[in-house]
Protein backbone atom coordinates (compact mmCIF):
# COMPACT_ATOMS: atom_id res chain seq x y z
CA UNK A 1 0.00 0.00 0.00
CA UNK A 2 1.52 3.59 -1.09
CA UNK A 3 0.81 6.39 0.90
CA UNK A 4 -0.04 9.35 -1.70
CA UNK A 5 1.93 12.57 -0.08
CA UNK A 6 -0.80 15.30 1.42
CA UNK A 7 -0.96 18.70 -0.22
CA UNK A 8 0.65 20.18 3.28
CA UNK A 9 3.59 17.76 2.98
CA UNK A 10 4.19 18.80 -0.51
CA UNK A 11 3.96 22.86 0.30
CA UNK A 12 6.22 22.69 3.41
CA UNK A 13 8.72 20.16 0.78
CA UNK A 14 8.44 22.72 -1.74
CA UNK A 15 9.37 25.63 0.75
CA UNK A 16 12.55 23.74 2.39
CA UNK A 17 13.97 23.65 -1.03
CA UNK A 18 13.39 27.04 -1.92
CA UNK A 19 15.08 27.63 0.96
CA UNK A 20 18.05 25.51 0.16
CA UNK A 21 18.51 27.36 -3.19
CA UNK A 22 18.36 30.81 -2.14
CA UNK A 23 20.98 30.42 0.62
CA UNK A 24 23.27 27.92 -2.02
CA UNK A 25 23.88 31.49 -4.31
CA UNK A 26 25.24 33.57 -1.82
CA UNK A 27 28.58 34.23 -0.41
CA UNK A 28 29.26 34.88 2.83
CA UNK A 29 30.88 38.03 1.68
CA UNK A 30 28.23 39.27 0.13
CA UNK A 31 26.32 39.18 3.62
CA UNK A 32 28.91 40.59 5.16
CA UNK A 33 30.76 36.91 7.18
CA UNK A 34 33.70 35.90 6.85
CA UNK A 35 34.59 32.93 4.35
CA UNK A 36 35.91 30.44 6.53
CA UNK A 37 37.63 27.18 5.46
CA UNK A 38 36.83 23.75 5.38
CA UNK A 39 33.16 24.67 3.24
CA UNK A 40 32.40 21.76 1.22
CA UNK A 41 28.86 23.37 -0.52
CA UNK A 42 28.58 26.61 -2.10
CA UNK A 43 26.63 29.27 -0.68
CA UNK A 44 25.84 29.93 2.72
CA UNK A 45 25.25 27.63 5.82
CA UNK A 46 22.34 27.00 7.54
CA UNK A 47 23.90 28.33 10.61
CA UNK A 48 24.66 31.39 8.55
CA UNK A 49 21.39 31.95 7.89
CA UNK A 50 20.21 31.50 11.31
CA UNK A 51 22.41 33.51 13.14
CA UNK A 52 21.50 36.60 10.44
CA UNK A 53 17.72 35.90 10.93
CA UNK A 54 17.72 35.53 14.43
CA UNK A 55 16.71 32.36 15.09
CA UNK A 56 18.16 29.38 16.47
CA UNK A 57 20.04 26.62 14.10
CA UNK A 58 17.94 23.62 15.34
CA UNK A 59 14.50 26.12 14.56
CA UNK A 60 16.53 26.73 10.86
CA UNK A 61 16.53 23.10 10.31
CA UNK A 62 12.93 22.09 10.44
CA UNK A 63 11.88 24.55 8.55
CA UNK A 64 14.29 23.34 5.75
CA UNK A 65 12.98 19.61 6.72
CA UNK A 66 9.83 21.00 6.05
CA UNK A 67 8.48 20.33 9.03
CA UNK A 68 5.07 21.34 9.89
CA UNK A 69 6.06 25.06 11.71
CA UNK A 70 4.92 27.99 10.56
CA UNK A 71 7.15 31.09 10.89
CA UNK A 72 5.76 34.02 12.09
CA UNK A 73 5.70 37.31 9.74
CA UNK A 74 8.85 38.85 10.68
CA UNK A 75 10.92 36.02 10.59
CA UNK A 76 9.99 35.69 6.71
CA UNK A 77 10.80 39.39 6.22
CA UNK A 78 14.24 39.04 7.57
CA UNK A 79 14.42 35.60 5.39
CA UNK A 80 14.00 38.17 2.60
CA UNK A 81 16.81 40.59 3.95
CA UNK A 82 18.99 37.75 4.54
CA UNK A 83 18.42 35.84 1.50
CA UNK A 84 18.23 38.83 -0.70
CA UNK A 85 14.80 37.93 -2.17
CA UNK A 86 13.59 39.80 -4.88
CA UNK A 87 9.27 40.95 -5.02
CA UNK A 88 8.48 37.93 -6.68
CA UNK A 89 10.58 35.82 -4.75
CA UNK A 90 9.51 37.07 -1.42
CA UNK A 91 5.35 37.00 -2.92
CA UNK A 92 6.66 32.86 -3.25
CA UNK A 93 8.31 32.58 -0.21
CA UNK A 94 4.86 33.99 1.70
CA UNK A 95 2.58 31.15 -0.06
CA UNK A 96 4.64 28.47 0.87
CA UNK A 97 4.88 29.28 4.31
CA UNK A 98 1.42 30.78 5.43
CA UNK A 99 -0.27 30.21 2.48
CA UNK A 100 -1.42 33.60 1.49
CA UNK A 101 0.62 36.88 -0.22
CA UNK A 102 2.79 38.76 2.21
CA UNK A 103 1.42 42.24 3.43
CA UNK A 104 2.39 45.54 1.67
CA UNK A 105 5.53 46.99 2.35
CA UNK A 106 4.79 50.23 4.05
CA UNK A 107 7.96 52.47 3.98
CA UNK A 108 8.72 55.19 6.69
CA UNK A 109 9.45 58.74 5.69
CA UNK A 110 12.94 58.97 5.80
CA UNK A 111 13.71 62.09 8.17
CA UNK A 112 17.24 63.15 8.97
CA UNK A 113 16.97 64.43 13.08
CA UNK A 114 18.62 67.11 14.49
CA UNK A 115 21.12 65.01 16.27
CA UNK A 116 21.88 62.92 13.34
CA UNK A 117 22.67 66.53 11.31
CA UNK A 118 24.42 67.37 14.48
CA UNK A 119 26.46 64.19 14.19
CA UNK A 120 27.76 65.01 10.75
CA UNK A 121 28.31 68.36 11.42
CA UNK A 122 30.96 67.17 14.13
CA UNK A 123 33.03 65.38 11.36
CA UNK A 124 34.75 68.64 10.76
CA UNK A 125 37.35 68.38 7.65
CA UNK A 126 35.82 64.71 6.97
CA UNK A 127 32.78 65.28 3.76
CA UNK A 128 30.19 63.24 5.29
CA UNK A 129 26.33 62.52 4.15
CA UNK A 130 23.53 60.51 4.56
CA UNK A 131 21.72 58.44 2.03
CA UNK A 132 17.96 56.70 1.93
CA UNK A 133 16.87 53.68 0.78
CA UNK A 134 17.09 55.07 -3.13
CA UNK A 135 20.17 56.17 -2.46
CA UNK A 136 19.27 60.25 -2.34
CA UNK A 137 21.22 62.51 -0.32
CA UNK A 138 19.64 63.60 2.51
CA UNK A 139 22.10 65.50 4.75
CA UNK A 140 25.28 66.63 4.34
CA UNK A 141 28.22 68.82 6.37
CA UNK A 142 29.99 71.93 5.20
CA UNK A 143 33.44 69.69 3.99
CA UNK A 144 31.08 67.91 1.91
CA UNK A 145 29.34 70.96 -0.42
CA UNK A 146 32.90 72.07 -0.21
CA UNK A 147 34.65 68.80 -1.58
CA UNK A 148 31.75 67.38 -3.71
CA UNK A 149 29.38 70.19 -4.47
CA UNK A 150 26.96 72.26 -2.93
CA UNK A 151 24.04 69.90 -2.03
CA UNK A 152 21.67 73.02 -1.05
CA UNK A 153 21.68 73.76 -4.95
CA UNK A 154 21.01 70.65 -6.10
CA UNK A 155 16.99 71.23 -6.11
CA UNK A 156 15.89 69.03 -9.48
CA UNK A 157 14.52 65.93 -9.44
CA UNK A 158 17.29 63.41 -9.27
CA UNK A 159 20.18 65.62 -8.68
CA UNK A 160 21.17 64.42 -5.28
CA UNK A 161 20.61 60.67 -6.30
CA UNK A 162 24.07 59.22 -5.92
CA UNK A 163 23.77 56.15 -8.86
CA UNK A 164 21.92 58.80 -11.22
CA UNK A 165 24.73 61.55 -10.59
CA UNK A 166 27.35 58.73 -10.85
CA UNK A 167 25.60 57.42 -14.88
CA UNK A 168 24.39 60.49 -15.89
CA UNK A 169 26.55 63.31 -14.92
CA UNK A 170 29.38 64.21 -16.96
CA UNK A 171 31.54 65.76 -14.47
CA UNK A 172 31.24 62.45 -12.62
CA UNK A 173 33.39 60.72 -15.22
CA UNK A 174 36.05 63.73 -15.02
CA UNK A 175 36.55 63.66 -11.34
CA UNK A 176 36.31 60.40 -10.32
CA UNK A 177 39.79 58.62 -10.78
CA UNK A 178 38.96 55.01 -12.27
CA UNK A 179 35.31 56.12 -13.21
CA UNK A 180 33.99 52.23 -14.55
CA UNK A 181 35.50 50.38 -11.71
CA UNK A 182 34.37 52.75 -8.84
CA UNK A 183 30.64 52.71 -11.28
CA UNK A 184 30.72 48.97 -11.10
CA UNK A 185 31.15 48.70 -7.43
CA UNK A 186 28.40 51.27 -6.49
CA UNK A 187 26.00 49.66 -9.21
CA UNK A 188 26.98 46.00 -7.53
CA UNK A 189 26.22 47.60 -3.82
CA UNK A 190 22.85 49.47 -5.02
CA UNK A 191 21.35 46.08 -6.24
CA UNK A 192 22.52 44.64 -2.88
CA UNK A 193 20.41 47.21 -0.84
CA UNK A 194 17.66 46.88 -3.47
CA UNK A 195 16.59 43.52 -2.25
CA UNK A 196 15.33 45.00 1.03
CA UNK A 197 12.88 47.10 -0.77
CA UNK A 198 11.01 44.65 -3.19
CA UNK A 199 7.68 46.36 -5.06
CA UNK A 200 9.18 49.85 -4.21
CA UNK A 201 7.43 51.70 -7.52
CA UNK A 202 10.10 54.89 -6.73
CA UNK A 203 13.43 52.69 -6.99
CA UNK A 204 11.63 50.58 -9.88
CA UNK A 205 10.77 53.72 -12.12
CA UNK A 206 14.61 54.89 -10.96
CA UNK A 207 15.98 51.63 -12.21
CA UNK A 208 13.48 52.08 -15.71
CA UNK A 209 15.03 55.47 -15.64
CA UNK A 210 19.09 54.42 -15.80
CA UNK A 211 18.10 52.10 -18.35
CA UNK A 212 17.21 54.43 -20.58
CA UNK A 213 19.67 57.31 -19.74
CA UNK A 214 22.98 55.01 -19.32
CA UNK A 215 24.28 52.35 -22.03
CA UNK A 216 26.54 51.30 -19.11
CA UNK A 217 23.83 50.83 -16.60
CA UNK A 218 21.85 49.26 -19.25
CA UNK A 219 24.47 47.17 -20.01
CA UNK A 220 25.74 46.37 -16.48
CA UNK A 221 22.32 45.89 -14.71
CA UNK A 222 21.30 42.32 -16.09
CA UNK A 223 24.71 41.21 -14.52
CA UNK A 224 23.49 40.61 -10.94
CA UNK A 225 26.34 41.44 -9.48
CA UNK A 226 26.19 42.04 -5.81
CA UNK A 227 28.37 43.64 -2.84
CA UNK A 228 28.98 44.90 0.69
CA UNK A 229 30.33 48.40 0.69
CA UNK A 230 30.83 49.13 4.33
CA UNK A 231 34.82 50.17 3.43
CA UNK A 232 36.73 51.01 0.75
CA UNK A 233 38.96 53.76 -0.92
CA UNK A 234 37.61 57.09 -3.46
CA UNK A 235 40.44 58.84 -5.73
CA UNK A 236 39.08 62.12 -7.23
CA UNK A 237 40.72 64.27 -9.51
CA UNK A 238 39.13 67.93 -8.13
CA UNK A 239 39.29 70.90 -10.67
CA UNK A 240 40.90 73.08 -8.00
CA UNK A 241 43.49 71.01 -6.22
CA UNK A 242 43.87 68.03 -8.13
CA UNK A 243 44.09 64.45 -6.56
CA UNK A 244 42.63 63.78 -3.27
CA UNK A 245 42.93 60.08 -1.79
CA UNK A 246 39.93 59.34 0.53
CA UNK A 247 39.14 56.26 3.06
CA UNK A 248 35.26 56.03 2.75
CA UNK A 249 33.36 54.26 5.58
CA UNK A 250 29.83 53.86 5.09
CA UNK A 251 27.29 52.24 8.34
CA UNK A 252 23.52 52.21 9.12
CA UNK A 253 21.42 54.12 11.74
CA UNK A 254 20.40 51.84 13.92
CA UNK A 255 17.15 53.75 14.57
CA UNK A 256 15.77 54.23 11.26
CA UNK A 257 18.34 51.31 9.29
CA UNK A 258 16.42 52.89 5.75
CA UNK A 259 19.31 55.63 6.14
CA UNK A 260 23.23 55.22 5.89
CA UNK A 261 25.89 57.51 7.11
CA UNK A 262 29.07 57.75 5.18
CA UNK A 263 32.21 59.13 5.85
CA UNK A 264 35.32 60.27 3.85
CA UNK A 265 38.91 60.48 5.44
CA UNK A 266 41.40 62.48 3.91
CA UNK A 267 44.18 60.09 3.47
CA UNK A 268 47.69 61.62 3.71
CA UNK A 269 48.65 60.38 0.32
CA UNK A 270 48.73 63.70 -1.93
CA UNK A 271 48.41 65.99 0.80
CA UNK A 272 45.35 65.20 1.02
CA UNK A 273 44.26 66.39 4.18
CA UNK A 274 45.93 69.86 3.40
CA UNK A 275 43.72 70.49 0.28
CA UNK A 276 40.51 69.57 1.88
CA UNK A 277 41.12 71.79 4.67
CA UNK A 278 41.90 74.42 1.66
CA UNK A 279 38.53 73.95 -0.07
CA UNK A 280 36.93 73.92 3.01
CA UNK A 281 38.05 77.24 3.73
CA UNK A 282 37.42 78.60 0.34
CA UNK A 283 34.07 77.48 0.71
CA UNK A 284 33.20 79.54 3.75
CA UNK A 285 34.87 82.38 2.39
CA UNK A 286 31.86 82.15 -0.29
CA UNK A 287 29.51 81.90 1.42
CA UNK A 288 30.40 84.60 4.06
CA UNK A 289 30.38 81.98 7.16
CA UNK A 290 32.59 80.65 9.78
CA UNK A 291 32.18 76.54 10.68
CA UNK A 292 29.33 75.40 11.57
CA UNK A 293 29.00 75.53 15.67
CA UNK A 294 28.56 71.88 16.33
CA UNK A 295 32.24 71.39 15.51
CA UNK A 296 32.70 72.96 19.14
CA UNK A 297 31.53 69.89 20.89
CA UNK A 298 33.84 69.91 22.88
CA UNK A 299 33.18 72.59 24.96
CA UNK A 300 29.77 71.01 25.81
CA UNK A 301 29.13 69.66 29.17
CA UNK A 302 29.97 65.72 29.18
CA UNK A 303 26.30 64.79 29.49
CA UNK A 304 25.70 66.14 26.27
CA UNK A 305 28.04 64.36 24.20
CA UNK A 306 25.73 61.69 22.96
CA UNK A 307 27.85 61.79 19.76
CA UNK A 308 31.03 60.16 21.19
CA UNK A 309 31.71 56.27 20.85
CA UNK A 310 31.03 55.57 23.95
CA UNK A 311 30.62 51.99 23.53
CA UNK A 312 34.69 52.16 22.48
CA UNK A 313 35.96 54.14 25.78
CA UNK A 314 34.01 51.71 27.63
CA UNK A 315 35.72 49.02 26.11
CA UNK A 316 39.63 50.76 26.92
CA UNK A 317 38.39 51.02 30.22
CA UNK A 318 36.20 48.35 31.48
CA UNK A 319 36.84 45.61 28.74
CA UNK A 320 39.75 42.80 28.15
CA UNK A 321 39.81 40.99 25.11
CA UNK A 322 40.69 37.14 25.18
CA UNK A 323 40.28 34.42 22.96
CA UNK A 324 37.74 31.78 23.70
CA UNK A 325 35.87 34.24 26.04
CA UNK A 326 32.45 34.64 26.31
CA UNK A 327 29.93 37.33 28.16
CA UNK A 328 26.52 37.50 27.99
CA UNK A 329 24.72 40.60 26.52
CA UNK A 330 22.77 41.66 30.07
CA UNK A 331 26.73 41.50 31.35
CA UNK A 332 27.59 44.40 28.67
CA UNK A 333 24.71 45.99 29.06
CA UNK A 334 24.98 46.30 33.07
CA UNK A 335 28.72 47.24 32.58
CA UNK A 336 28.45 49.54 29.46
CA UNK A 337 25.22 51.55 31.45
CA UNK A 338 27.59 52.07 34.68
CA UNK A 339 30.49 53.20 33.05
CA UNK A 340 28.59 55.84 31.18
CA UNK A 341 26.41 56.69 34.22
CA UNK A 342 29.91 57.24 36.31
CA UNK A 343 31.37 59.27 32.96
CA UNK A 344 28.39 61.68 32.37
CA UNK A 345 27.75 60.05 29.04
CA UNK A 346 24.00 59.39 27.77
CA UNK A 347 24.50 55.87 27.15
CA UNK A 348 23.50 53.83 23.92
CA UNK A 349 20.67 51.56 23.55
CA UNK A 350 20.81 47.92 22.76
CA UNK A 351 21.21 47.53 19.18
CA UNK A 352 23.82 50.76 19.09
CA UNK A 353 26.12 49.07 21.49
CA UNK A 354 25.80 45.88 19.19
CA UNK A 355 26.65 47.12 16.18
CA UNK A 356 29.65 49.33 17.72
CA UNK A 357 31.10 45.99 19.25
CA UNK A 358 30.94 44.22 15.77
CA UNK A 359 32.84 47.59 14.29
CA UNK A 360 34.96 47.03 17.41
CA UNK A 361 35.62 43.59 15.26
CA UNK A 362 34.09 41.15 18.18
CA UNK A 363 31.51 38.91 17.56
CA UNK A 364 28.14 39.56 18.81
CA UNK A 365 25.03 37.64 18.95
CA UNK A 366 26.74 34.41 19.50
CA UNK A 367 24.49 31.27 21.29
CA UNK A 368 25.69 29.77 24.46
CA UNK A 369 24.28 27.26 27.22
CA UNK A 370 24.36 29.25 30.46
CA UNK A 371 23.20 27.86 34.21
CA UNK A 372 19.85 29.22 34.99
CA UNK A 373 19.91 27.45 38.46
CA UNK A 374 20.31 23.64 39.43
CA UNK A 375 20.10 21.38 36.78
CA UNK A 376 18.83 24.09 34.32
CA UNK A 377 20.62 24.99 31.53
CA UNK A 378 19.05 28.17 28.76
CA UNK A 379 20.79 29.41 25.20
CA UNK A 380 21.33 33.21 25.38
CA UNK A 381 23.33 35.52 23.12
CA UNK A 382 26.53 37.19 23.81
CA UNK A 383 29.72 38.42 22.48
CA UNK A 384 32.81 36.13 21.72
CA UNK A 385 36.30 37.13 22.85
CA UNK A 386 35.76 39.53 25.25
CA UNK A 387 35.81 40.12 29.30
CA UNK A 388 34.44 42.71 31.04
CA UNK A 389 34.64 44.16 34.44
CA UNK A 390 32.53 46.25 37.06
CA UNK A 391 31.87 49.23 34.98
CA UNK A 392 31.33 51.55 38.02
Amino acid sequence: MVLKPQPQDHRLHELGDFLRTRRARLTPEEVGLPKGTRRKTPGLRRAEVAQLVGVSVDWYTWLEQGRSITPSTQVLERLVQTLRLDANERTHLFLLAQQQPPPALLLEPEIVSPALQRFLDQFGARPAFVSGRRWDILAWNDAGCAVFDDYRRRTAPRERNTIWGIFTNPLARQQIVNWEEDARQLLAQFRSSCGRYPGDAQLTELIHDLMLASPEFRAWWPDHEVRSGQEGRKALNHPQVGYLLFERLTFQVFDTPDLKVTVYTPLEEADTPRKVEQLLEQWYQQEGQGPHPPQAVHHLPQTQRSGQDTVGRWLEACGQRVEGAWVANSEVMISYAQWCEAHGYVPRKAKGVSQSLAAHGLEVSVRQWVSTGPGRRTKTRGVRGLRVQDGS
